[in-house]
């Protein structure tokens, strides 16, 4: 380890919390979890206490983001404790309030004044029995407490650097220590030790808490109590800037008190390695020097810290959370790589695994010393599929499953990881190979989403699982199958996938995992027959298009947003979708609708306005129209301002549009009428002029650099129709016009 490491990863921690927390909080509605980086839950094998500590890439602390109960961490144990104590004789709801309140809020003091002084109690504690003797000590107690209280909950947490602005009253103290002294009741002698303590170190002079400590500690029972005042001493030493010491009781307090692990580890920071190496030296026994190493490998090298943990005591527990680490990191490390293939796949986990882990982890599965030995069987197993090792890896499962926890979780975990081992070992599959997935399979990508899973981490390998056996597919020119497993965009741009993938699912005779898979796949009949009924309408294929769609129930359930038939001066598509629609059109009465219009030009009625209804159907159907919801659908995917290069020349393109609209121009008698026509063709002239500068362009995002155009058809407007009641209106609505006219 280098000099400097320890310094380092000390300061970025401390520095960096108020910072990762606000990356935190602004992320928290994204849909980020851990069970999308890893496929090994600590939660399976490790006390609850730990799990602060499990590897959290993206937090300070797993979970809980970061240490925030520093005020409230042990109200439920106080109220337990006071009601054992008191026996009843205060009501639960009203010693909740008095422990868990402020002075203020509670009356404390008016109460305390009562009882002193031998008066009446306030109406709010009238019920309460003055004259019995814990209760009057419970309320003497209170009084000094939140006295104390009111120094020890404003802050944070404990700020070893700076000065409190509202120190503890020392007289108070002195007051406190008196009746610790004083006071034979032994659970009231201990909490006067501990408001003594706390006064102390939220006083001026935190070494009066050292002080204090050292003095009474040998005559202190060594319970929760205890140790949080252990942790005052440490914060004491290190506003001291002795950090050797420091470091080295909070060890103490991780391993003795497990509610405070998260604080200790928090506030353990040796700023060189001298302070590290000092404080082992301070250390007495074999577990307080485990301690050290198990909070350094919370910082630093959980290699290390297994290795040197592991020499002083086999057996500790603090060997087990740096297990579920050392997993989480080599796992992560891998899953976040790229593969193309199933071969490619097994290459890198050659080339990329930690081998120093996973020899690490066997050496410990192997000797069978450690408390858990199913735990580091599992390890050594995962870790062995993560290096590609896939029989040595059934191996340690076997060994694992013999020994592990009779639960739900344990259950689960050992399933998938043996799951992914049996997948990550096959080079293809066939009819053998899929029935003997099958069940995994269904249970991984079916049954395990439908239900409520908590800690249990799955997702990562309900993804991988499907894009190994893609790619194992995809290998052996199984393009269905290949496709079930992992969607392709490119897919249904070729005619002969889309049949391939319709007859598949028509299919009659399928096998189970025919069935499963069909059912696995999230593209169906519906959305082909939809995508083939767009596609078509498109290609200007009409009676296609409205066949299709009448065998798919997005063709008559989808209602477009605004009037498809509508051709405004101005491109303003909320303005379409909030206006009154006296018909709300479905893709497929869309299509009926401009299929009778197109008939009627066939037959030569009424050209003129039937060619401008069925432009303005097919410009709204584009990108810059009205109905893009005509060509939304589950595999086009094209939602966005961003049109996939497949489909630039159907969604971009008004081809269409123009060919109706200089139909209309040619059937138009009036000045009018051409007007609007030449207005209507220099829109799709300028959409044009922006596909071509912009939208087909891979890095468009919508932004343009060009406000203004000279378009043909503007000069044509302006020198044609200037006398026209249309021309006017573009004027008023058109600001690109106005400028026109302004630079001309």
């Amino acid at each position: 380890m280098k000099t400097t490491s320890i310094k380092t990863l000390a300061a970025l921690f401390s520095l960096g919390l108020l910072g990762l927390y606000g990356v935190i909080v602004a992320c928290a509605d994204m849909d980020w979890g851990y069970d999308y980086d890893t496929n090994f839950t600590p939660e399976v094998y490790v006390d609850k206490s730990y799990a602060p500590l499990f590897f959290a890439p993206y937090e300070v602390f797993y979970d809980i983001v970061f240490e925030d109960k520093y005020v409230t961490r042990f109200n439920d144990d106080i109220t337990a404790d006071w009601k054992t104590y008191l026996e009843g004789k205060v009501p639960d709801t009203q010693l909740s309030s008095m422990l868990l309140n402020d002075a203020k809020a509670t009356g404390i003091n008016d109460l305390y004044t009562a009882v002193q002084k031998k008066q009446p109690l306030p109406a709010a504690y009238s019920a309460l029995n003055a004259q019995d003797e814990k209760v009057r000590s419970f309320i003497e107690f209170l009084y000094y407490a939140k006295a104390i209280e009111t120094a020890s909950t404003t802050a944070l947490g404990w700020d070893y650097d700076g000065q409190q602005s509202n120190p503890a009253n020392a007289l108070v103290t002195a007051q406190v220590e008196k009746r610790y002294a004083e006071t034979k009741d032994t659970f009231l002698k201990n909490r006067y030790w501990f408001q003594t303590m706390k006064g102390y170190f939220y006083g001026i002079d935190k070494q009066k808490a050292v002080t204090f400590f050292d003095k009474t500690k040998a005559s202190v029972t060594q319970n929760v109590l205890y140790y949080r005042a252990l942790g005052y001493v440490a914060g004491a030493y290190y506003r001291r800037k002795d950090y050797a010491t420091s470091n080295y009781l909070f060890s103490i307090v991780f391993d003795k008190c497990a509610p405070l692990r998260t604080v200790t580890a928090y506030n353990f920071h040796p700023q060189e390695q001298k302070d590290f190496n000092a404080s082992l030296a301070l250390a007495k026994t074999p577990d307080e020097k485990a301690a050290l190493w198990a909070l350094l490998g919370f910082y630093a090298d959980e290699k290390t810290a297994i290795r040197e943990i592991y020499k002083l005591n086999p057996a500790s527990p603090h060997l087990d959370y740096l297990a579920t680490r050392l997993v989480n990191k080599a796992e992560v490390k891998l899953n976040q790589e790229e593969f193309k293939s199933a071969t490619d796949y097994r290459r890198m986990l050659k080339e990329k695994a930690d081998n120093d882990a996973l020899q690490l982890a066997t050496t410990l599965a192997n000797e069978g010393k450690t408390a858990k030995p199913y735990l580091w069987n599992l390890t050594a197993g995962y870790l062995n599929v993560l290096a590609a090792n896939n029989a040595a890896a059934t191996t340690f499962f076997d060994k694992a499953e013999k020994t592990a926890p009779k639960s739900t979780l344990a259950s689960q975990q050992l399933r998938l990881l043996k799951f992914i081992n049996t997948l990550s070992a096959l080079e293809r599959v066939d009819a053998s190979t899929e029935t003997k997935l099958l069940a995994d399979i269904e249970w991984l990508c079916i049954t395990l989403p439908k239900g409520e899973q908590g800690a249990f981490r799955y997702h990562h390998a309900l993804s991988w699982s499907r894009r190994y056996l893609s790619s194992l597919y995809r290998t052996q020119a199984n393009t269905v199958m290949a496709e079930v497993f992992q969607r392709d965009a490119r897919y249904y741009q070729t005619g002969a996938n889309l049949d391939a993938m319709r007859n598949f699912l028509t299919k009659p005779d399928k096998s189970p995992w025919e069935r499963m898979t069909a059912n696995l796949y999230d593209v169906t009949l519906s959305d082909i027959y939809e995508y083939q009924g767009v596609t078509s309408a498109y290609a200007g294929k009409m009676d296609a298009a409205i066949a299709f769609l009448e065998q798919s129930d997005k063709g008559k359930d989808v209602l477009l947003l605004g009037n498809p038939f509508n051709g405004k001066i101005k491109d303003c598509h909320d303005c379409d979708h909030n206006a009154t629609q006296k018909v709300k059109y479905t893709k497929l009465t869309f299509l009926k609708k401009l299929k009778e219009m197109l008939t009627y030009i066939e037959m030569n009625q009424d050209v003129y306005n039937n060619s401008m209804l069925v432009a303005n159907a097919y410009y709204n159907m584009s990108f810059f129209g009205n109905a893009r919801v005509f060509y939304y659908g589950n595999i086009g995917n094209q939602y966005g301002n961003t049109i996939d290069p497949f489909y630039q020349s159907q969604l971009l393109g008004n081809g269409l549009a123009r060919q109706y609209y200089q139909k209309a121009l040619d059937a138009s008698t009036t000045p009018e009428q051409k007007a609007k026509c030449v207005y209507m063709l220099t829109k799709c002239e300028r959409n044009d002029f922006y596909t071509a500068r912009y939208h087909s362009k891979p890095d468009f995002y919508g932004d343009t650099d060009v406000d203004f155009k000279a378009w043909e058809g503007f000069r044509k407007l302006k020198g044609e129709y200037s006398n026209t009641a249309y021309y006017k209106d573009v004027i008023k609505e058109c600001g690109y016009f106005r400028k026109y006219l302004k630079m001309e």
